[in-house]
């Protein structure tokens, strides 16, 4: 059974079911959101800061110049989400989805909670065109509802896993999404039961296209779910909350 707030993020992004896997992630999102995928040669904060220029973005990402696996700028609704051409193309297909996460996890949500909570008086302030009320700045600190422009930086850390308590909890989310778009657990399972145990994440690393650490993660994850019914998704993957 899915977690609650898995089941809302993929209610909110509303991607068309997958018609066949790998799937082709980049494709499907633009079919239903404002997003534009953005392939560059390298992902740094100077390139992303150089693209947006061009664009006349005036707002723009901050921090240390390090090499990233992708990074997301999300504004309005919309959002410029990159990757790295360089990475194989099983690690640019799973950067796309995290990074297409973050964009419904930590934008889109919580502006919908935004635009329920106060209505459609929010969207000058969300969108920038008018300063928040005092009660409203309390709201975005409390309910974490996004009142600037969102930047979020992947970095190439490829040591993080998504099943120790090393990923911070955004990040295990975001995972978590970025598998339930490219391999629906509900199949992943059905293809981990197709041939002997020691070849699951390879099997899941063929059907899905899913980069082989990112593969042997998702088995293990999927496998002590299989193996202990007691335990939600959530818990494996180290989280204390996971309404």
């Amino acid at each position: 059974m899915r977690e609650r707030w898995l089941r809302d993020a993929l209610q909110v992004a509303s991607l068309p079911e997958p018609g066949t896997f790998p799937r082709p992630i980049v494709a499907d999102a633009q079919k239903v959101l404002q997003v534009s995928f953005v392939a560059l040669d390298e992902v740094t904060v100077h390139t992303v800061r150089a693209y947006l220029s061009r664009r006349g973005w005036k707002s723009m990402p901050e921090g240390d110049d390090r090499d990233m696996h992708g990074c997301i700028v999300a504004l309005r609704g919309t959002a410029f989400l990159f990757y790295s051409r360089k990475d194989p193309l099983e690690e640019q297909r799973f950067t796309a989805a995290h990074e297409l996460a973050h964009f419904v996890l930590d934008h889109l949500v919580p502006r919908q909670k935004a635009l329920r909570f106060f209505g459609d008086s929010i969207l000058p302030v969300l969108d920038l065109q008018q300063k928040p009320t005092p009660e409203q700045l309390l709201t975005s600190a409390l309910d974490g509802v996004p009142m600037k422009p969102q930047v979020h930086l992947m970095e190439r850390d490829d040591l993080g896993d998504i099943g120790t308590g090393d990923v911070l909890r955004v990040e295990q989310r975001a995972d978590r999404l970025a598998f339930e778009w490219l391999a629906p657990e509900a199949v992943a399972t059905q293809v981990m039961k197709q041939g002997p145990r020691e070849e699951r994440a390879a099997r899941l690393q063929r059907a899905f296209g899913l980069p082989s650490r990112k593969a042997e993660t998702y088995a293990r994850v999927l496998a002590q779910r299989e193996g202990a019914p007691r335990f939600v998704l959530s818990s494996v993957l180290g989280e204390r909350n996971p309404g």
